[in-house]
């Protein structure tokens, strides 16, 4: 018999500054994104609470549609809650 061999899992595990460094560069880009938009004279689509908005390069605003509020889940204390992997 071939002796089994054991791999090593790699663990991600993430850090408070991280997270913070990758919000920022976020914003960042999007910040940017808007900005070129707007130069190319592009519009934009984005979600505005439950609407979701278009808004052209000149600044004019167009409500697509709105989505219903999803209401909050209800759950106890002790409730064990199972996550399918993909």
């Amino acid at each position: 018999m071939l002796p089994e061999k054991k791999t090593k899992k790699i663990v991600f595990r993430s850090n408070a500054k991280e997270v913070s460094n990758l919000i920022v560069a976020g914003k960042k880009a999007a910040l940017n994104a808007i900005r070129e938009n707007k130069a190319l004279g592009l519009s934009f689509t984005y979600n505005n609470g439950n609407k979701v908005v278009s808004e052209s390069a000149n600044g004019e605003i167009l409500e697509l549609n709105a989505k219903p509020l999803r209401s909050s889940l209800k759950i106890k204390k002790g409730t064990i809650l199972y996550v399918k992997s993909k």
